[in-house]
């Protein structure tokens, strides 16, 4: 998909959060490679680049099942095994239980020492200042284990968001529709008049396909093909915010 295909004003762009307004630095996939190289297996970054969207969806379902937050601390670490396994599995590389658990003890040894840190995106400003100035409204949605409220707020954006919604505190996890109402309804917007992105095809894509949601992935690090998903792909958000003004130019919308 390549256009906007609704008839109707997009009056609301809604946010993924992690990998589409920010994203981890060092991303994931190069503290994997560290890891692996670290445990005598091999290192190939732009492997576990390619690996880190399968793993994504492997959380996806997992959390969708039962959110990974309210497991026990013992199903918890099975899961985050269970997780390493599939990484290094779609990387091509040994993937049994007693190397998952090396693997991870480094991986999370590293974290420990060094923290997460996160860079904004360059082009979240220019695309949320432009939405803001033609009046489209914006949110973020995000799936996290706590209020990422005041995450936003460090990272310099969420004066620009209209609304910022936490899983945690909703209650619901993407791709679950009461997540996306949990943005639409407060801002008084109907499905068919908002779109989503994100980095991911089964928390944001189907999610908000679901309920009459347009729907667009960022494709950051190409992992994603034109024609893979019900989705428009660009890999800029401002190639998606002038998207939707020249959409509702042509419709002939203010939208204030």
């Amino acid at each position: 998909m390549t256009s906007i295909a609704s008839n109707a004003p997009i009056r609301l762009v809604t946010f993924d959060l992690y990998d589409t307004l920010v994203e981890a630095d060092p991303p994931r996939w190069v503290r994997f490679a560290a890891a692996t190289e670290r445990a005598g297996i091999g290192e190939d970054a732009a492997g576990f680049r390619a690996a880190d969207r399968l793993a994504e969806d492997f959380f996806t379902m997992e959390n969708g099942q039962l959110p990974i937050r309210d497991r026990s601390p013992e199903d918890i670490e099975a899961f985050r095994l269970a997780y390493t396994a599939r990484m290094l599995e779609a990387a091509g590389l040994p993937h049994d239980l007693e190397t998952a658990r090396r693997v991870r003890e480094i991986y999370v040894g590293e974290l420990d020492a060094a923290g997460w840190n996160y860079r904004v995106f360059d082009d979240v400003m220019p695309a949320l200042l432009l939405l803001e100035e033609c009046g489209v409204k914006r949110a973020v949605i995000s799936n996290a284990d706590a209020d990422v409220t005041e995450f936003c707020l460090k990272m310099g954006f969420s004066r620009h968001m209209d609304l910022i919604v936490t899983s945690a505190l909703v209650g619901w996890e993407k791709p679950d529709s009461r997540t996306y109402f949990a943005a639409l309804e407060p801002l008084a917007v109907a499905p068919g008049d908002a779109i989503h992105i994100g980095d991911q095809s089964l928390s944001d894509v189907v999610g908000a396909r679901a309920i009459g949601m347009g729907a667009a992935i960022i494709d950051r690090y190409g992992r994603h093909r034109d024609d893979e998903h019900d989705a428009i792909r660009v890999t800029s958000l401002l190639d998606l915010a002038e998207m939707v003004v020249e959409h509702n130019a042509r419709l002939g919308s203010g939208v204030r």
